[in-house]
């Protein structure tokens, strides 16, 4: 039996060794599958989301069609694939899609900061409706938090246009949601806590001013703190998110 089982490893290994040395990348799924994910994520940073959309669900058929390789690295690469749409539907304003993409992601690869952003900001958009979905908004928090507590780094290798600064202004935008506004330090939470965490220059309002200056030319007058907050919000995410 102990030779039968030598011989039955020694066959495994040959097989495996005769795969890589095909094509190094086959238990990723190929090269040619890798190429097309690229070529997908291309477009993406390019912009040109519908294009990028077609080539991931592409990328996905092919994966399919090899249904018997189930690797720990295949499952990378569909990984990355259900990220890409889903970061394509993001784009596309389909949250709801987009969703669902990344929690099928997640099924695959947990530990990524690039999927685990794109589930944060897909829960947003689905709360940040009228009237307000403080459901949806809780689960964006709660993956907020996750990100920061798990050791992920602070990029997304597919984009690092996407980091923790967009992480750090949906909290903000998050909490600003639901109405709370404040620098609670001790549980990390509200929105003018966040806003700090990007722009530590807004410290002088911890004191609720009824005046402020945002643009650094002259005192501007508003109603309420709120109002103050939402204008620094839409202020921090033109710097985040520049046109």
């Amino acid at each position: 039996m102990k030779k039968l089982n030598k011989i039955t490893l020694m066959i495994m290994m040959i097989f495996v060794f005769s795969c890589e040395a095909d094509d190094p990348k086959s238990f990723y799924g190929g090269t040619d599958l890798l190429d097309i994910v690229e070529s997908a994520w291309v477009s993406f940073r390019d912009g040109d989301y519908a294009v990028s959309l077609e080539t991931f669900q592409e990328a996905k058929d092919m994966a399919d069609e090899q249904g018997g390789t189930d690797t720990l690295l295949m499952h990378s690469t569909y990984g990355n694939i259900h990220t890409g749409i889903g970061w394509c539907n993001l784009r596309l304003l389909n949250a709801d899609s987009a969703k669902w993409h990344f929690t099928k992601s997640q099924s695959y690869v947990l530990y990524s900061f690039g999927t685990s952003v794109g589930l944060m900001a897909a829960y947003f958009e689905m709360g940040n409706e009228i009237p307000i979905d403080i459901t949806q908004i809780n689960l964006a928090i709660e993956i907020g938090h996750w990100i920061f507590s798990s050791g992920m780094g602070e990029e997304f290798e597919n984009d690092i246009t996407i980091n923790v600064s967009d992480v750090k202004l949906l909290m903000a935008r998050s909490y600003y949601a639901k109405g709370n506004l404040s620098n609670n330090t001790d549980l990390e939470t509200g929105a003018l806590y966040w806003i700090l965490q990007l722009d530590p220059g807004y410290v002088y309002l911890t004191g609720d001013p009824v005046t402020w200056n945002l643009y650094d030319s002259g005192t501007q007058d508003f109603d309420s703190f709120d109002e103050i907050i939402l204008m620094i919000l839409r202020a921090l995410e033109s710097e985040v998110f520049p046109a």
